[in-house]
């Protein structure tokens, strides 16, 4: 390195640590002047003001950043656990309001008639307009037994609809629905299914018993439902794609701000059972993050075929990095990094995983069959829906076709 680079490298370090002393400067100023001057000084105590300042710092980055308070970072952490204290509730921000991703089955949201698209105007009674979705998600959840009230706003809805819920225990299913489809659905064939809610830490397992229990039942293909399925643990979805490729294929690869030189690869695992049926995946624009992750690896890896529509676009990496506990004990931020990409380089962020096979149901048809499962959306003396379910009839005409194929190759062989 020449005088004239060292000089410039310098010079460019040396404005840096003047931005930052100045930055830190102009802070303790505001700090002070509002502790001096604010109305009520109930509201200028220190760790409030920094805590409500780095919140607002953290969510301006993104809707998915966040400054964790110890409250907060003991929360986040009971998030993949299997159970915890709330409403059975995953929500984003969609326009900047609090949107509703998908009710767990069986909480208490989806027993009330919750859907997802539904917009949550107040909690207890306060404007969700100006809260971080962390703190919404801290309102939302908390000890089972203590009622909360909603005020939801629906598209399909006049005026906005009151709900109100008792906080529950809330054990997080991942594998639901395993069985054979029925001889009239399935048109002959011997075909599993099985629903991944999220990916937790108990799914691998879980997903090893459903498919031993497919196994017997006779079945000879699969669909894998992911529809609504807003994601969860990265290293349980390489798990589930290490079911059906060889020991360490690349699966997922995570590109941060260094491009190519941060590049990182989760590969596949050493597992003892294999998945070898034909497979087909079923997704919707409410699969995300950890689910487009097993959704477009088994795409690129050609080892299922992807029906639906396009999904969400969640596949940006968010980690949580504890604060130096000499300077804030037990507090965290959690941060954007990088993005997930496919095993072809395919980014998912913001532009989803596209199905090989096109196939939506119209919200009123997404609205009839969560009427069928949910108790809340059932109204007394109302006639059941029936509702053609076209992606999954479209799944088990792709997996009728790969049969027929495949028989065929093997006759002309």
């Amino acid at each position: 390195m020449g005088w004239a680079q060292t000089n410039k490298t310098t010079h460019s370090m040396a404005q840096g640590e003047e931005g930052r002393y100045r930055s830190a400067l102009l802070f303790a100023n505001v700090v002070e002047l509002v502790r001096d001057e604010y109305l009520e000084p109930e509201k200028t105590d220190y760790d409030k003001i920094t805590y409500a300042a780095l919140r607002g710092l953290l969510s301006s980055l993104d809707p998915h950043s966040q400054f964790l308070d110890p409250e907060g970072y003991a929360m986040i952490r009971t998030e993949t656990e299997g159970q915890f204290g709330g409403l059975g509730i995953s929500v984003g921000m969609l326009e900047n309001q609090l949107t509703v991703n998908v009710p767990i089955e069986g909480g208490p949201a989806f027993r009330a008639g919750i859907l997802p698209g539904d917009r949550i105007i107040k909690i207890d009674g306060q404007g969700t307009q100006k809260l971080s979705l962390g703190e919404a998600i801290r309102k939302l959840r908390g000890k089972p037994g203590v009622p909360v009230q909603l005020v939801i706003s629906r598209l399909t809805e006049g005026k906005p609809m009151d709900f109100f819920l008792v906080r529950e225990m809330i054990q997080v299913p991942t594998i639901t629905d395993v069985s054979l489809l029925p001889d009239v659905t399935a048109k002959g064939e011997k075909i599993g299914y099985l629903r991944i809610t999220q990916f937790g830490e108990k799914t691998d397992k879980e997903f090893d018993l459903g498919i031993a229990r497919l196994e017997k039942e006779g079945a000879t293909s699969l669909i894998m439902d992911l529809r609504d399925n807003p994601g969860g643990l990265v290293d349980e979805a390489v798990e589930i794609v290490s079911r059906f490729v060889p020991e360490k294929t690349m699966v997922v690869a995570t590109e941060g701000r260094k491009g190519e030189a941060g590049r990182f690869e989760y590969l596949s695992k050493a597992v003892s059972r294999k998945i070898r049926w034909p497979t087909v995946v079923l997704v919707n624009g409410n699969t995300a993050s950890a689910a487009e992750i097993v959704s477009g690896a088994l795409q690129d890896l050609g080892k299922a075929v992807i029906v639906g529509e396009t999904t969400f676009g969640k596949g940006s990496v968010q980690t949580v990095q504890p604060v130096d506990r000499s300077v804030a004990p037990a507090v965290a931020v959690r941060l954007t990094t990088a993005h997930y990409t496919t095993p072809s380089h395919r980014k998912i962020h913001g532009v989803g995983i596209e199905p090989d096979i096109l196939a939506r149901l119209t919200k009123g048809e997404e609205q009839a069959m969560y009427r069928s499962r949910s108790p809340g959306l059932k109204k007394a003396g109302e006639v059941e829906e029936v509702v053609t379910d076209e992606p999954l009839d479209r799944a088990v005409d792709a997996l009728r076709g790969w049969k027929v194929f495949s028989r065929r190759s093997v006759s002309t062989r």
